[in-house]
């Protein structure tokens, strides 16, 4: 199956960029990068978006996570691991040992990811150990893309969860982000997997899919599931979460840091303009290197 098939069966198919950026119904969902050609976008409302989710196409890509020993995150880990079981869902749970910090500790995601795509030899889902499976993520299997994950206003890729799959150019961008993060250990990896996800669909042919927010539950009142629950879901007016995201690395980072943020630390908010402009109107012309994607030098 093709990404233009795998849309299809939700009534949506690819057209040229500037006219899937020009369209104000919905937003941009997938892209298909061709650089000796014209490259390709898919633009989404939320009624089809839930139309795609809903129908699996395949089976489940192995689920790969990992958790630094002796810290909150292994009883966490241990959750994610139940979740998964529960639903039948393959997975790969590793320890590590702590590096000190919280930006160190999260450098180690490529690599562990990396290894578990080439050990298994077939698509492999990255999901941040603080979170659990509420359902099954039928949007995650049979994926054809290359690469699918979340990203924010067009521009903020999250790493929390990630579907990497079985093909070359996802090889390319893997080897680019485990260099990246060996260089570079004090950059956020969602920041230097943005970097690599850049530099790969610059000059390589990909095909990238951009999951809705709405695949995961965030922390919030108890009130708002059951507004949710009752008033948003059956009538498809919000996304029914298939991913409990904890985001307990906002609770836990002072923990696991052995100091104080380094003044060197570089995240998502240093992004510069430019890079995020380039980023939301899916312009490769610009200059991938770490100094001009950044307001600040490293």
């Amino acid at each position: 199956m093709t990404p233009s098939d795998y849309i299809a069966g939700a009534g949506l198919s690819f057209r040229p960029v500037p006219e899937a950026l020009a369209d104000p119904r919905g937003r941009v969902i997938a892209h298909l990068r061709r650089p000796d050609g014209v490259d390709l976008a898919c633009t989404a409302d939320l009624t089809q978006e839930i139309a795609l989710y809903e129908t699996p196409q395949g089976e489940p890509p192995l689920f790969v996570s990992y958790y630094t020993t002796d810290t909150p995150y292994e009883a966490l880990a241990a959750d994610l691991r139940a979740s998964l079981d529960r639903h039948g869902l393959p997975h790969r749970i590793e320890p590590v040992a702590s590096r000190g910090s919280w930006v160190a500790n999260t450098g180690l995601k490529a690599r562990v990811i990396q290894a578990a795509w080439q050990d298994s030899g077939r698509p492999v889902c990255w999901i941040d150990a603080d979170a659990a499976i509420l359902r099954p993520p039928s949007f995650l299997m049979g994926n054809p893309f290359d690469v699918a994950f979340v990203r924010r206003a067009g521009w903020e890729d999250i790493s929390y969860l990630i579907y990497l799959n079985a093909t070359e150019a996802t090889g390319r961008m893997l080897a680019e982000w485990v260099r990246l993060c060996d260089q570079h250990p004090n950059v956020w990896d969602q920041v230097l997997f943005s970097l690599a996800w850049f530099r790969t669909a610059r000059e390589t042919a990909l095909a990238s899919q951009w999951f809705n927010g709405g695949v995961s539950r965030t922390p919030r009142p108890k009130i708002r599931d059951l507004r949710d629950r009752l008033f948003y879901y059956p009538f498809g007016r919000k996304i029914r979460p298939f991913i409990d995201q904890k985001q307990a690395s906002r609770r836990l980072k002072a923990y696991v840091n052995a100091s104080a943020r380094p003044k060197d630390e570089i995240g998502s908010d240093d992004l510069s303009a430019g890079y995020r402009a380039a980023l939301a109107n899916l312009d490769f012309s610009f200059d991938p290197q770490l100094d001009a994607i950044v307001s600040r030098r490293t």
